[in-house]
């Protein structure tokens, strides 16, 4: 098999390869939970492989049916582009408004058209050029995959890194002008296919899913454009020069002029950078700054998909919980100052309601009157619920600090199920109790978590009608143990759930409702969380989650 059978074998064999990475990720794309940005990162890989396939084939083709050399100029710019395509897809900031480049190789098509091609130097003469920038772009392009693995952390980066080195490096290789079959020739020839097999097996859907826009990768970009304007400046003089040779002292004034392109250019990406780099973090700092002056209505709207963008987001979201917080802070001050009211009052109506109490007892005893039995009877059934409704507010009202003792938690559950066992049955409801074996003895106020299971336990009662069922299980995650209640009764609303665990808060026509705030304020106080899951009309669930102290 000759060299050149061998370049063309390589060339399609370059081509597949990247028509099946086009395909994956074209593929990927269409994925629906992916957010735009991702979707049109994807979409130009997609194009950009697309291109190195289409331009690989046709260069295979070229030397296959031994067309003009020239026409390889076509095919090389066009490879050109393809990696311009996969660097922008890598480091725009909104990809989305980027995915008409592809369309830009409609043009070079002309290239092929022989009144084109034949007006062009030999290409062999400034194929060195052509290399140079193809071998830039490969380099840039394993520079942003080596970000791109710095900031995801996902190691098929470093792979698809090295296999752009491995193109870079065949590129360079074909820079030098050696013959066919020689040294660099062969080196540069098998480098390159190798690079683009490392890419089939780097470039996977779950990691192309993890690109996203960054500073970094804009930043890598523009300076490394920056930094190739000298070398592109000097190819493009070497290619005049080829092309139309000048006298010594046009060749001066062109060198001149050349020389004020290049640093007008240096100046405009420079100034472009800094204005890109700068602009979002100026306005980030005066946001903050306005934080102060105008409080928390003020919000900053950038909306690009790099760190700047993230942090705007994470300011935002601070804004919003400190807005929430400051909101339920005030909540929790009126609300104190409510308790501090209701445990005044409460204690200030107990002496009276004692007095109450006390007198229609000696009535009672003293006089034997059918009505005034009746009357006092109401009377004391009264007093002795105002009384309740007082102690609870003054058990609201007054700090929760547990004494901790080791017990058992299975212990006490079924110690509840017995006590509550007449009462089941007088209503007709069951009672079921599941209990795990592998809870360990733990430190928790015995007294205060009895109290928070019948609290629970009550409520389910007072949900249910005939026939109803209640669940207890207890169980042991995570260093946490879980004693759940679960009911079949008619459940709880989403609008109900918001409030149900606000002091005060009742739907019931007897209660005070604070069974439900102190038992919330026990968890909290042992290290937990009360927690409810409801379904309206199939009934709820309450999980008080208790810390393994031990």
């Amino acid at each position: 098999m000759g060299w050149i059978t061998y370049h063309i074998c390589e060339e399609y064999l370059i081509a597949l390869i990247s028509f099946l990475i086009a395909f994956r990720a074209f593929k990927s794309s269409t994925t629906s939970r992916l957010s735009l940005e991702i979707k049109s990162r994807i979409f130009l890989i997609g194009s950009g492989f697309t291109l190195l396939g289409i331009n690989s084939a046709v260069h295979a083709s070229i030397h296959a049916f031994q067309m003009n050399n020239n026409l390889l100029y076509q095919t090389l710019l066009g490879y050109c582009l393809g990696l311009l395509v996969i660097i922008t897809a890598v480091s725009a900031e909104k990809p989305w408004n980027k995915k008409f480049l592809p369309l830009f190789y409609i043009p070079l098509l002309v290239m092929l058209h022989p009144d084109i091609y034949t007006i062009f130097p030999i290409f062999e003469t400034f194929r060195p050029f052509v290399w140079v920038i193809i071998s830039y772009l490969s380099g840039l392009v394993c520079m942003l995959y080596i970000g791109v693995y710095y900031r995801t952390k996902a190691k098929k980066y470093l792979y698809s890194s090295m296999g752009h080195a491995f193109i870079c490096t065949g590129a360079i290789l074909l820079f030098f002008p050696a013959p066919m079959g020689s040294t660099p020739w062969i080196y540069g020839h098998l480098f390159r296919p190798m690079g683009f097999i490392i890419l089939f097996f780097s470039m996977r859907h779950e990691d192309l899913t993890k690109l996203a826009g960054s500073v970094l990768y804009r930043s890598l970009t523009a300076f490394s454009l920056l930094a190739s304007i000298p070398l592109f400046v000097y190819g493009a003089v070497v290619m005049y020069e080829n092309i139309s040779p000048i006298s010594f002292m046009g060749r001066n004034v062109i060198v001149f002029i050349l020389l004020l392109i290049t640093l007008a250019s240096a100046l405009i990406f420079g100034l472009g950078l800094i204005i890109s780099l700068i602009r979002p973090i100026l306005r980030l700092k005066d946001s903050v700054n306005s934080l102060v002056e105008k409080g928390l209505d003020e919000k900053i709207e950038i909306t690009s998909h790099d760190e700047i963008g993230e942090l705007s987001a994470a300011y935002n979201e601070m804004v919003v919980k400190l807005r929430e917080s400051m909101s339920e802070q005030d909540r929790l001050t009126r609300l104190a100052a409510t308790g501090e009211f209701s445990a005044t009052l409460a204690h200030e109506i107990r002496n009276p309601l004692n007095a109450i109490s006390v007198a229609s007892s000696y009535i009672k005893d003293n006089y034997r009157s059918r009505l005034l039995k009746e009357f006092i009877k109401i009377i004391q059934n009264e007093a002795s619920r105002i009384n309740k409704l007082t102690t609870s507010l003054l058990n609201f009202a007054k700090p929760i600090k547990p004494e901790f003792e080791k017990s058992d938690i299975n212990k006490l559950a079924n110690e509840i199920v017995s006590l509550l066992k007449e009462e089941a049955r007088d209503q007709t409801v069951e009672i079921k109790l599941e209990t795990s074996d592998n809870i360990p003895l733990f430190k928790f106020d015995y007294n205060q978590i009895k109290q928070v299971l019948l609290n629970l336990i009550i409520n389910s009662f007072d949900a249910m009608g005939k026939d109803g069922q209640i669940k207890i299980q207890t169980l042991s995650s995570n260093g946490n143990v879980f004693l759940s209640v679960e009911d079949n009764g008619k459940g709880i609303s989403d609008e109900v759930m918001k409030n149900v665990f606000n002091p005060f808060f009742t739907t019931k026509t007897r209660g005070s409702g604070l069974g439900l705030a102190i038992s919330k304020k026990i968890a909290k106080e042992h290290g937990g969380d009360l927690l409810i899951e409801s379904i309206p009309s199939q009934g709820s669930k309450f999980t008080l989650k208790l810390p393994v102290i031990t």
